[in-house]
């Protein structure tokens, strides 16, 4: 039986494929949460992957950075979930 860690890194991996991004020093737990948030507000399917990996690697005026860039800042990692989560909501 897989520990809850080992569960954790295995998504994280799945989702860092999804979006052509390296997990490496990325709280998994909130990386996850990102792409759940991505998820939603861009759907699934190929378009939707393709739309996510697009808003990851392209810098976003609103939040003043390219997100695949900062994910590593747990700041700007916040503020990327706060700024999906209110897309989310609408």
């Amino acid at each position: 039986m897989k520990t809850d860690q080992e569960i954790m890194d295995s998504v994280a991996l799945k989702v860092s494929e999804i979006l052509g991004i390296s997990a490496e020093g990325i709280d998994k737990t909130k990386f996850v949460y990102l792409y759940t948030l991505l998820y939603t507000n861009m759907g699934q399917g190929k378009d939707g992957d393709d739309n996510m990996r697009h808003w990851m690697n392209t810098h976003n005026t609103h939040l003043g950075f390219c997100p695949a860039d900062s994910l590593t800042d747990g700041e700007s990692l916040a503020m990327m979930i706060e700024y999906l989560e209110h897309f989310a909501n609408i």
